[in-house]
């Protein structure tokens, strides 16, 4: 099947502009990238204890990205790292207290966009498209894998 360009980049403008409205922007003094706010929600709602390598596989980032933003978080006391026994080199992540009342309050400001559209949308609507969503992360993710 063979798309027309000109449709795909119709396309690509309509995902933007949902971005766009729907994505807030970083406040100044606190979590400054969404994948910082990935990154420290990960850790927060962990069961287990992670490290680098385990954000790198579940956030679909590299190393180098993840350590910057690990040292980053740190810097700005909202992570901490614990040595881990087993292997020196490695390292567990855990939240501080400053990161969780940064964490908290970042995501009543990042996430009433999405509680305003859920309540707009309606449920079923919006389930739909939170399905659609991770439909197309999924199949995203593959074509990473096979491309890497």
């Amino acid at each position: 099947m063979e798309y027309d360009w000109i449709e795909m980049m119709e396309s690509m403008q309509d995902i933007r502009l949902f971005c766009s409205l729907h994505v807030r922007r970083a406040k100044k003094g606190g979590i400054s990238s969404a994948q910082e706010l990935d990154l420290l929600s990960r850790v927060a709602l962990s069961q287990e204890r992670l490290t680098s390598h385990m954000l790198c596989a579940g956030m679909g980032i590299s190393k180098p990205v993840v350590s910057r933003l690990v040292e980053s978080l740190c810097r700005k006391e909202f992570l901490g790292k614990e040595a881990c026994a087993e292997d020196h080199r490695s390292y567990f992540l855990y939240i501080t207290d400053k990161g969780q009342e940064e964490l908290e309050r970042t995501y009543r400001y990042y996430l009433e966009p999405l509680y305003s559209m859920r309540r707009k949308a309606g449920e079923e609507t919006f389930g739909r498209l939170m399905e659609l969503i991770r439909v197309a992360n999924h199949h995203a993710g593959e074509t990473q894998q096979i491309q890497q």
